[in-house]
């Protein structure tokens, strides 16, 4: 089921558009890699990727959250008869009225 998720998430997901942005990151690292020791850049980077992930995945939670969403709420409304709502319809309006006036405005 995982890979189902994963494979309508990247049919559905429109990834956008952050070239200037990602330049601009790329820039930015490069120039504070060039100013760390090597041990310390390699810190930044491993940041960086850790960061990376932590989005993709709750990216993708989100997804998947939202398509469970979803398809329990088709299910809901599949199971939903027109009787019920006709019902309720009939209804509206007389739930904060006490029955003694809603029989005495019925009999006239």
């Amino acid at each position: 089921m995982p890979k189902r998720f994963d494979d309508l998430y990247h049919s559905f997901c429109n990834k956008q558009d952050f070239t200037n942005r990602m330049l601009s990151v790329e820039e930015s690292n490069k120039d504070l890699i060039s100013k760390l020791a090597e041990a310390d850049g390699k810190a930044v980077l491993r940041i960086i990727d850790a960061l990376e992930m932590i989005c993709n995945y709750q990216s993708k939670a989100s997804f998947i959250q939202g398509f469970k969403l979803g398809f329990e709420l088709t299910t809901e409304l599949q199971n939903y008869s027109s009787h019920s709502a006709e019902i309720d319809s009939q209804n509206c309006g007389n739930s904060f009225m006490p029955q003694e006036v809603q029989k005495n405005e019925e009999e006239n």
